[in-house]
């Protein structure tokens, strides 16, 4: 009895993904399947979860990088039309 009660432990806070996964396959066949696992995390809802997040930082990542390069273009024609404005003042003096 030991040995069962052993490999089908939870840690009372945060349990792995591993024994979460174990523990649904472990209990198959229930009764009312859904208020058995009410307090028990939705495996494929959290994966669903975390991909949308890895896409949102994913999007964040590509929109961070062209705004990078949007204000460097930016700078290099402002430094173009100094140095143009700076030869025309030059040119009429």
């Amino acid at each position: 009895m030991n040995c069962l009660l052993k490999d089908f432990e939870l840690d009372h806070k945060n349990p792995s993904v591993e024994a979460l996964r174990r523990w649904r396959s472990a209990v198959t066949l229930v009764k009312n399947h859904r208020r058995r696992f009410r307090m028990v995390a939705d495996l494929d809802k959290r994966v669903e979860a975390e991909q949308i997040k890895n896409g949102i930082k994913f999007y964040y990542t590509i929109f961070d990088l062209l705004c990078q390069e949007k204000i460097r273009i930016a700078l290099y024609v402002q430094k173009a039309a100094l140095q143009f404005i700076d030869g025309m003042v030059l040119q009429f003096q």
